[in-house]
């Protein structure tokens, strides 16, 4: 426990000073605009890991997965990196300022990591599995991360996750893909408010941590009915309407884990449009625009609607500040980044077929109302910074930020539309679900709910009495996500609803962790009896399976994304499946040659032998 605390720790600590000095370098020959100061620069901080870690994946690419492939390239670029920085530009926040920083800081690590680091993973089953193997994959030398089918594997899910993982396993020697999605999580807790805040600051620069602690605190009103820390994570049995729930239309509770990469989309999302707003309003330069458009690429290479949330923002500047050109040129960069991953994809997708529906079940979507409603204090307080900002809307940042809260409102729009008439997207239907929608009109609105809470407390004349008021205001607010996280310790604890990679199962001498270390992904593996074992040994090692069985799907088991390629897996799978070079099976009778690894998982001993 403390030797993987002490990991993680090591992991956000390398990864925000290479992700600090990159972003320097990229801000140096940006003049500093009007309000820029050290939450945008700890901001891009964190986009600056995520282009560094894309111009590493390009790289990978380009020499056929050297890059991620080796242990000590990803390092010594590192070191070029922090060489060439030599020293920071910026200069601390005042003595109050800071105060409120890492106070709020230590709140929501308490609130959002602390379950995790209790319950010694917050990873879960669901999506994480799949990144895990794919970031294991290029750890193991492949250009792309193409999944856990042999031969016929063509992953069609970006990468940019998977690039930011296995940078952050490479800059740790002894870490691993799981420590990576752990740290991760750690950043998202913390660059969501501080996205929110940056974005408030361009319109009131005193109101950063006021929108950064609306945007991780202020939750719903379910524990109101609640009888104790409750936190529900299936929608299917949400019991408080949209609130107290994971998937909720509030994105307070998306902080508790584990990472995703719409959160950190969501990030880069955030730190995309503060670059938005500061383009139109500056000078309108070149470097201005083009950092503001690969921020928005680069979103996109980490989560497709995050994408869509960036064109759409663009789009609703360019008709509200009336002002094309420059947003077209951002576009422009924005969709050149993209296809870096895209590209590709439109190729596999002509030859093999189009794309199949790899989603067996959609997630819930609310009524808007009790959407809205599991806002809470967020939607009054929201509303009324809206009010606020239009009467400053003669000026472009205050325009910007209504242009964002208004695109991604047609956008949900959309999504509602898309529920009512069934829309499939071209096999895409997830692009615009509700789900993916939420969380930047959650993020928009931290931002005005910031703007109401300055003007709180400017109108309250007695220090203390506005500490008091707006105190109350998120104390109240953060009742729900305080519950939610109890909860969820309870829930990480006892290794429930999927979150089992705490448990002794996966612990370092456990037999998946013993397997894992002997195995690659040119090996193809069969496992005799248990396809959840079979999947892990894939999860951690990147290892192909040899044959595949997913309950829940009648065919197309490994969710291969394109039709072609689909029906020849499953044509495979009814000869027989794929010839293995490693089998798993249940150890019984005297011992047997080149045995490669033996252990325990699920209360059966299993070994681990060449076919």
């Amino acid at each position: 426990m403390t030797a993987g605390f002490f990991g993680l720790v090591t992991v956000v600590a390398l990864t925000t000073a290479v992700g600090w000095a990159t972003g320097e370098l990229i801000l140096s020959r940006w003049p500093a605009p009007r309000g820029w100061g050290f939450p945008e620069r700890a901001l891009m901080a964190i986009a600056g890991f995520v282009l560094f870690a894309v111009g590493l994946m390009v790289l990978h690419i380009v020499t056929g997965g050297a890059v991620f492939g080796t242990s000590w390239i990803v390092p010594l670029l590192a070191a070029v990196v922090l060489i060439v920085w030599r020293h920071p530009r910026s200069q601390l926040p005042s003595r109050t300022a800071l105060g409120a920083a890492i106070g709020l800081a230590a709140v929501l690590l308490l609130i959002y990591a602390g379950p995790a680091i209790a319950g010694g993973s917050g990873t879960r089953t669901g999506d994480p599995p799949w990144h895990l193997g794919w970031t294991n994959q290029l750890l193991d030398g492949e250009p792309v991360p193409e999944g856990p089918a042999p031969e016929l594997a063509r992953n069609a899910y970006p990468w940019g996750l998977h690039a930011v993982m296995a940078t952050m396993v490479r800059l740790v020697p002894g870490s691993d893909s799981l420590l990576a999605l752990e740290a991760l999580h750690v950043l998202i807790a913390l660059g969501i408010p501080l996205a929110a805040g940056c974005l408030a600051r361009r319109l009131e620069p005193r109101s950063g941590w006021l929108a950064a602690a609306a945007a991780a605190l202020v939750g719903g009103w379910g524990w109101v009915r609640a009888d104790g820390p409750t936190f529900v994570t299936s929608p299917s049995n949400a019991r408080f309407g949209a609130d107290l729930v994971v998937a909720s239309p509030n994105s307070v509770y998306e902080l508790l884990p584990p990472a995703l990469p719409r959160e950190l989309g969501l990030i880069l999302l955030g730190a995309a449009g503060v670059a938005i707003v500061i383009a139109l309003t500056g000078e309108r330069d070149r470097y201005s625009i083009a950092v503001a458009g690969a921020l928005a690429g680069a979103a996109g290479l980490v989560s497709v609607p995050m994408f869509v949330s960036a064109l759409m923002w663009m789009l609703a500047s360019a008709v509200i500040t009336r002002d094309r050109r420059p947003v077209l040129r951002m576009m422009a960069v924005a969709i050149a980044v993209f296809a870096l991953w895209v590209g590709p994809v439109v190729t596999s997708y002509v030859r093999y077929g189009g794309f199949v529906d790899i989603t067996p079940q959609l997630g819930k979507e609310w009524p808007i109302g009790i959407a809205l409603a599991s806002w809470g204090l967020l939607l009054p307080l929201a509303s009324a910074g809206v009010a606020l900002a239009v009467r400053h809307r003669s000026q472009t940042p205050s325009l910007g930020l209504l242009a964002f809260l208004g695109g991604s409102a047609l956008l949900l729009a959309f999504a509602i539309l898309r529920g009512h008439f069934g829309w499939e997207l071209w096999g895409n239907a997830t692009l615009l679900h509700q789900g993916r929608v939420w969380p930047p009109a959650h993020l928009a609105a931290s931002a005005f709910a910031g703007i109401t809470l300055l003007w709180v407390w400017r109108r309250v004349r007695s220090r203390t009495a506005a500490v008091l008021v707006v105190g109350s205001i998120l104390m109240i607010g953060s009742i729900s996500p305080i519950l939610a996280s109890m909860r969820m310790t309870e829930v990480i604890a006892a290794a429930d609803a999927g979150f089992v990679y705490g448990s002794g199962d996966l612990a370092p001498n456990g037999f998946v962790r013993l397997a894992a270390a002997t195995l690659d992904s040119d090996d193809i593996v069969w496992v005799a009896g248990d396809d959840r074992l079979a999947f892990l040994l894939f999860e951690m090692s990147g290892a192909r399976l040899a044959r595949y069985d997913d309950l829940r799907l009648e065919d197309n088991d490994l969710r291969i994304r394109y039709p072609d390629l689909a029906e020849r897996w499953d044509e495979r799978m009814a000869a027989g499946g794929f010839e293995p070079t490693h089998r798993v099976i249940e150890a019984g009778g005297p011992a047997r040659e080149g045995t490669l690894a033996t252990g325990e998982y699920g209360g059966k001993t299993w070994i681990l032998i060449r076919a």
